[in-house]
Order: structure tokens, then sequence, then C-alpha cells
């Protein structure tokens, strides 16, 4: 996901934490400039014209409910989003190699 960051090196956001933000890959081109562009020109209503805008690889927007059933995920010993592709795989590598030793 793209964020904006000022040129101090703060992200905008909110009082609660929430950053201002597009959400796309890199993987199009064509996408991530209208993605940029659509976030300068938000940064920019808002007061914001310097500052630029940085992706944050491997990082999705959630909502308040999914926080809590990532929190309950992770209390369970459990990979807490279950979107997190490759810390999935990470785990399956793991008890694999424990199975094998057993």
């Amino acid at each position: 996901m793209l964020v904006w960051q000022t040129p101090d090196g703060e992200y905008l956001g909110d009082e609660d934490g929430n950053f201002m933000h597009v959400f796309c890959t890199n993987q199009d081109p064509a996408i991530m400039a209208a993605a940029k562009k659509a976030l300068a020109d938000a940064a920019k209503g808002y007061g914001f014209p310097e500052g630029r805008p940085v992706f944050w690889a491997g990082r999705r927007p959630i909502d308040d409910e999914e926080l809590q059933n990532q929190l309950a995920r992770a209390d369970a010993g459990m990979v807490p989003d279950p979107l997190d592709i490759a810390a999935i795989r990470d785990e399956e590598r793991a008890l694999k190699q424990q199975n094998g030793r057993n």
C-alpha cells in the first residue's frame, strides 16, 4: 500500500493511528502512477503539498473487526493475518521439519 511521508519523516494519518493510504500493488506501473497521483492530490488537499508517496510492501489496510480477528489468531498461536502467505508457508516448512525429525 502507498502512504504519504512528509519531509520530516512522519506519515500522514489521523489521531486513531489510521494512515492516509491508497491500497495497490506495485505490479502495474500505470496503476502505481495513478495511485501516487491520487495520494499526492489528497495530501495537498489536506495541506501537505511537500512529501512523497512510500510503498509499504506486504501490508494491507484492515478494519477494527479484522484487527480483533488477527489479535485472536495471534493469541491462539496462529499466523495473525490469514492472507500472509509468506508467513503461512514458513509455518508449513517449520512443521514439516519438526515432523520429519520425530
